[in-house]
């Protein structure tokens, strides 16, 4: 059953691309395997820039073009970084991942700078999106293991972009951060009654019994208070795994 899953999502496609700009260029490589084609842009704010471009329909002979492609325009950056960057380059992006390096007092303020960029827009979402991550570590794996990111072509079961940004990112007034942690498939979190939203990431391979991960991920869930907010995925990968985004609100 979990194999046929694959087959089916490996049938879909998206037309979304995604334009990152970020400073550590490993991040790009681990990106790369989840799309089409990687291509080099003129640099940002003295940092380098990637185009991922979407799976195509397989009868689709050319990938597709630039103006073919509805391209997210990322940032992921530390606060510091954030300080020197401009009014008009951070609200030109769809989403902005910063990490912590300084105080807690001054990444609050650095985070309050960030959402007192959003604008409701017609869709109803904000934009800028932020998510403010504990740290570098926390903020690279989220990027190269989220869905947020990943095209549907990588997932079985899970959150998609309109279910991720709600729950994880944050808005004017309700700032939030994200810590992570990778856990073997045998481990549970440390309970966690802080967490205001979670988003679970099984990996592994077509081996994994779907029935095991939902037992699982009721199991990891039940490590949370009543109403937080928990949603799961599953990816292919080369071992098995579990990767853990928790969001607090940030004091």
């Amino acid at each position: 059953m979990f194999e046929e899953m694959f087959k089916d999502e490996e049938s879909a496609s998206t037309d979304h691309g995604v334009r990152l700009v970020c400073a550590d260029e490993s991040v790009f490589s681990a990106l790369a395997h989840y799309y089409s084609r990687v291509e080099e842009c003129e640099s940002r704010c003295g940092m380098p820039v990637r185009l991922f471009y979407p799976e195509v329909e397989q009868e689709h002979e050319v990938s597709a073009s630039t103006d073919e492609v509805s391209w997210r325009n990322t940032m992921l950056i530390s606060d510091v970084q954030a300080k020197g960057l401009t009014t008009a380059v951070l609200k030109d992006q769809d989403v902005i991942c910063v990490y912590r390096t300084d105080s807690k007092r001054n990444f609050a303020a650095c985070a309050e700078r960030l959402t007192a960029l959003q604008e409701n827009g017609g869709d109803g979402c904000a934009r800028p999106a932020v998510l403010c991550f504990a740290d570098a570590d926390t903020a690279r794996a989220y990027i190269c293991g989220s869905g947020l990111w990943a095209p549907r072509q990588s997932q079985v079961v899970g959150a998609t972009w309109d279910d991720v940004l709600p729950l994880l990112a944050s808005t004017k007034g309700n700032l939030r951060w994200i810590s992570g942690e990778i856990l073997p498939w045998e481990e549970m979190p440390v309970r966690n009654s802080a967490a205001r939203d979670v988003q679970l990431i099984f990996r592994g391979s077509t081996d994994l019994s779907m029935f095991e991960v939902m037992e699982k991920s009721e199991a990891i869930a039940g490590c949370f208070a009543d109403g937080v907010n928990v949603l799961w995925q599953i990816e292919v990968h080369d071992k098995n795994e579990i990767l853990v985004f928790v969001a607090q609100p940030m004091s």
